[in-house]
């Protein structure tokens, strides 16, 4: 019997200039399948004492291998909102907790494809 591939899942989370929810979308992540990865932009642009907190949380959950820091968002399929009351684009989601998130995320997951 053979198994099919199951190919990432990429979410744009929000940028690091967006404090907490940029913990709680790396947070939500633990939640999700190995096949599930998180671009985290903004880096560069960060104040370094919270670009070490995030990179402290990315290392201590040991998702390191599952987080981009970048700025280039290509192939996303889902989008992580700071404001849950930001207006609404295609396949994008907001939370107030990472279970939340999590849930979203598997929601649009499961109805979609990747963005184009």
């Amino acid at each position: 019997m053979s198994t099919q591939a199951t190919s990432e899942f990429m979410i744009l989370g929000p940028t690091m200039a967006s404090g907490s929810k940029v913990l709680d979308a790396v947070h939500a992540l633990y939640f999700l399948p190995e096949h599930f990865k998180l671009i985290l932009t903004g880096s560069d642009k960060a104040d370094q004492s919270f670009f070490a907190q995030v990179q402290a949380l990315i290392d201590r959950v040991g998702l390191a291998h599952r987080v981009v820091l970048s700025d280039n968002a290509e192939g996303v399929d889902v989008i992580i909102l700071p404001n849950t009351g930001m207006s609404r684009m295609p396949r994008s989601i907001a939370g107030d907790s990472p279970e939340a998130l999590a849930s979203a995320i598997l929601t649009v997951a499961r109805a979609s494809a990747p963005l184009s």
